[in-house]
């Protein structure tokens, strides 16, 4: 991708997939966009999505940061146009001027007693007026599709009575800057002597031959706690702050040393690993700048500090953490940063689904996107495919590569709206697994608890992961997006879109496990799109969903908190198992499949996606060095773990003899068990 404007090109028209719809639609998905964008690079967590507008006043969501006790607010500045604008002075502050107001009427009149329950604008109004003493700072965020003014000089400058405000514009040129960036995360630059006045000594630890610096330094307390409190989980590696979920929680051993024994912290504490890449040095060796510097280890040390620091009112003067800082700056960064994280996290709670970003299970998803044909819609000549964004950029990085034609001809096989990430996946699949209350928690924690699912399940049998399994699933991505279509324009419908789309999908999911039926996701994927009768009976569903979720209890007034507890999808489930109040219509049941019918398929696809597996490994196996074979056989015969037959096996790709079928399954399964007495892995 050359320039922004082909970028925002390329933004728009992901947006435009949905057709025909209205402006707030279009909004609402720029806004998803835009955040996808700042929670991978850790300025926003768990934010909630409550849109409202008046005349004077605008908001579009919010996030409580309650460690740090800051609240962020953010507002849209979208236009639809096919040309780039410019983000001026004007629209800049006719934006802060519409939050302001909303946050002062909030906070100090009351707003939400003026407004309709049902609606965002009350949960929001009402949220932050009874949490107003829980933040002491505003961070206000604007985020939009237009490109910021070189007029643009300095952020606005209005105050807001007894809170510290700052500002944020993420424009499409700082989108644009990440997407283009190596690591796909803002740059972020730490001049620790302007900033803190401080630096950092450290020793150099590396080998004049290796191809990394390595140093091992000694970090004051005071300090590390200062950077956690201006940056936030910006400073987290994303695989930790996807585990790191323990806001507002102090370690207690990290609190007592503190505050009973700070002179025995270093040699309590294991200290934290972390990433950089680059830094630089003064004339002492100290370390006076840093730039994206990752803990990928020791950020509940690092939190921990700061939250006992404002916890107990305490000085961490006398309180020094030892660090190793590996600085990497290389196109292998995306690979080694997250195995650093893997590897220096292993002696603590962290399972594999915490790294399950990284996991085989997306690698064999993004080879089935990339091999399967889709049939061709009914109507249309050619097929498609879907395309699985495996690492963000992908799919903008492989037409950069194309000739314009080529482009078009890319595009005309991988259409825009065919296209989907690791967070979508997880969130298209977790209503079907009957977890609505996780997946409205947001797109981080919802991937978690889809690793927490996948990643058992993949070690007790990948032939699972088939292509039937992958034709389903982007059955389920068409059912989602027909029902998150059709939700939004439904006469009935006032907001909470996100939240009543994955209940009624999960209510659908439950209702057929009580019916002992399943869909024929197998008859969608060959249609490409949602039939009526299916459409009638989501359209039912997600009115007496919306009706249920905003009928909220008591103590909860904010529709989206309550969409994210427990008590919420037990108490739907209990409605629908002791009463009649919604039951699935004969017409939408005879279209249904039985179990056995669904056993029967995916049996078959396991035994299709075994002979895949020997296949691929067969593949491997034929590009194995005769130097690796040699040892295979050495380590084999050290140990006396092979007869002499199975030497001759071994041995007869590197003679430049072709194995027959019977003869190279033989080699792969002597292969498979030195490997399960110990020996090293040759893939």
């Amino acid at each position: 991708m050359n320039t922004v404007e082909e970028f925002y090109n390329d933004f728009m028209q992901q947006i435009y997939v949905a057709a025909d719809t209205g402006e707030d639609f279009k909004v609402s998905q720029f806004f998803d966009k835009a955040m996808e964008y700042l929670v991978e690079d850790g300025t926003v967590g768990d934010y909630t999505y409550l849109p409202y507008k008046k005349t004077g006043m605008r908001v579009d969501g919010y996030e409580l940061i309650e460690d740090r006790e800051i609240l962020n607010l953010f507002i849209c500045d979208y236009t639809d146009t096919d040309e780039l604008a410019s983000l001026t002075n004007t629209d800049i502050e006719t934006a802060v001027k519409r939050i302001t107001n909303f946050f002062i009427q909030s906070v100090d009149q009351k707003l939400y007693e003026n407004l309709e329950e049902t609606r965002p604008g009350y949960a929001i109004a009402y949220f932050l007026y009874h949490n107003k003493d829980r933040f002491h700072s505003v961070n206000i965020i604007l985020v939009s599709n237009k490109k910021l003014s070189k007029t643009v000089k300095k952020l606005p400058a209005a105050k807001l009575d007894n809170y510290n405000v700052s500002y944020d514009i993420w424009d499409i040129g700082r989108f644009y800057e990440i997407e283009t960036s190596k690591n796909k995360k803002e740059t972020l630059v730490i001049d620790l002597e302007t900033d803190f006045d401080a630096t950092i000594p450290s020793l150099s630890a590396h080998m004049q031959t290796s191809p990394y610096a390595s140093y091992l330094s000694v970090v004051s307390g005071e300090l590390l706690a200062q950077l956690y409190e201006k940056y936030g989980s910006r400073l987290l590696e994303s695989n930790v702050r996807s585990f790191l979920q323990f806001r507002a929680k102090i370690n207690k051993g990290i609190r007592k040393t503190i505050n009973e024994e700070p002179e025995m912290f270093f040699a309590y504490n294991n200290g934290i690993t972390a990433t950089a890449e680059e830094v630089e040095l003064n004339a002492q060796n100290e370390i006076t700048k840093i730039k994206n510097f990752q803990i990928v280890n020791g950020g509940q040390t690092t939190a921990s500090l700061f939250n006992t620091k404002k916890a107990d009112k305490v000085g961490l003067d006398n309180i020094f953490v030892q660090m190793k800082l590996t600085v990497i700056n290389d196109e292998k960064v995306n690979e080694i940063v997250p195995n650093i994280a893997k590897y220096a996290n292993t002696q603590n709670k962290v399972s594999d689904a915490d790294f399950f970003s990284n996991d085989i299970y997306h690698i064999r998803m993004e080879e089935k996107s990339r091999r399967i044909w889709a049939p061709a819609k009914e109507g249309e000549l050619k097929g498609t495919k879907w395309f699985y964004e495996r690492a963000r950029g992908q799919y903008l990085e492989v037409q950069s590569k194309l000739t314009d034609a080529k482009k078009r001809e890319f595009k005309a096989v991988h259409p825009k709206s065919q296209m989907f990430s690791k967070t979508d996946l997880a969130k298209y699949l977790m209503v079907w697994e009957n977890k609505p209350q996780i997946v409205s928690r947001g797109a981080q924690k919802n991937f978690k608890a889809f690793g927490e699912i996948i990643v058992p399940r993949w070690n007790k049998n990948d032939k699972e992961f088939n292509d039937l399994y992958y034709m389903h699933t982007i059955a389920k991505i068409i059912i989602f997006k027909a029902c998150d279509y059709m939700v939004y324009r439904e006469p009935w419908y006032g907001g909470y879109k996100a939240n009543i789309v994955a209940y009624t999908l999960s209510t659908l999911s439950y209702l057929l496990e009580k019916e002992k039926k399943n869909i024929d996701f197998s008859a969608i994927w060959k249609r490409q799109e949602v039939p009526a009768y299916f459409l009638k009976e989501l359209q039912r569903i997600s009115k007496y969903i919306n009706d249920y979720i905003t009928n909220t209890p008591e103590n909860f007034t904010n529709v989206s908190e309550w969409c994210k507890k427990d008590i919420c999808w037990t108490n739907l489930k209990e409605i629908l198992d002791n009463t009649d109040q919604l039951k699935l219509s004969e017409e939408f049941l005879e279209h249904m499949i039985t179990l056995e019918e669904v056993k029967y398929e995916e049996k078959e696809a396991k035994k299709e996606q075994a002979v895949d597996n020997s296949l691929a490994l067969m593949t491997k196996m034929f590009k194995l060095s005769p130097e690796i074979w040699q040892e295979v056989m050495q380590w084999g015969s050290e140990k006396n773990l092979l007869s002499s037959t199975q030497i001759q096996f071994l041995n007869l790709i590197p003679s430049g003899k072709f194995p027959t079928d019977k003869q190279s399954k033989k080699i792969l399964e002597i292969i498979m068990y030195l490997e399960d007495e110990g020996m090293k892995s040759v893939w």
